[in-house]
């Protein structure tokens, strides 16, 4: 599965990330009362995020389901926009700055446009050996774009920050999530990043809850 599944966080973590990160100025109004937020969507049998994303989706309940736990239609619209951005969403082969022109639409001819295309389709050395060989590429650049688009499904990694991490050796998901924080920031640090620690943090937490689906 290339995103998180939302149904491995639960309420009681999902509060616990609202509480220790420095949350947008426009989604502070989520940790207004939000023991008592969480309190009650659980007295509702809602546990964890993908139940409480559901739930979200008809916001024509908004007004009821507001009013049950006693914030703003305001309030649960930031909190769909928060849970949801829980999910990976794929970025486009062209911003990994692997692939020129020419190759990228060789890649789309054969369905292979975003990282999670690629993700699914070459997550075993036979698949990507047929990818290569099919489209012609050398197998390297078929892995690395892999490896990139891997670290991309990470909750908070971007394209730079990917590129980043596969410069100073963290090339997988599972590559971030093996490392110390402090290994990884002191890596970043000594390549110039500007980061700290509660940053990478972030991002493990969420990469805990990753699928390891490639066959390295």
């Amino acid at each position: 599965m290339y995103s998180i599944n939302l149904a491995k966080i639960t309420l009681d973590e999902f509060q616990q990330i609202l509480t220790s990160i420095d949350l947008l100025p426009g989604r502070r109004i989520l940790l207004e009362n939000l023991p008592e937020t969480i309190a009650a969507l659980k007295e509702k049998g809602i546990s964890q995020l993908e139940a409480l994303r559901k739930q979200l989706a008809n916001k024509q309940k908004y007004p009821e389901l507001a009013a049950s736990l006693a914030v703003s239609p305001e309030y649960l619209t930031i909190l769909n926009r928060e849970v949801n951005s829980y999910l990976s969403k794929p970025v486009a082969l062209s911003e990994l700055g692997i692939f020129s022109g020419p190759e990228l639409e060789t890649l789309a001819s054969a369905a292979l446009k975003t990282t999670c295309d690629l993700y699914e389709q070459a997550a075993t050395p036979t698949s990507r050996h047929q990818i290569a060989a099919q489209l012609g590429f050398t197998p390297e650049k078929i892995i690395r774009a892999l490896q990139l688009s891997d670290l991309l499904r990470i909750n908070g990694v971007g394209p730079a920050y990917a590129a980043l991490l596969w410069q100073i050796g963290v090339q997988s998901a599972a590559d971030y999530l093996r490392l110390p924080s402090a290994e990884i920031l002191a890596r970043c640090l000594q390549a110039g990043a500007k980061l700290g620690l509660k940053d990478v943090d972030y991002c493990k937490r969420f990469c805990r809850k990753l699928d390891s689906d490639i066959e390295w």
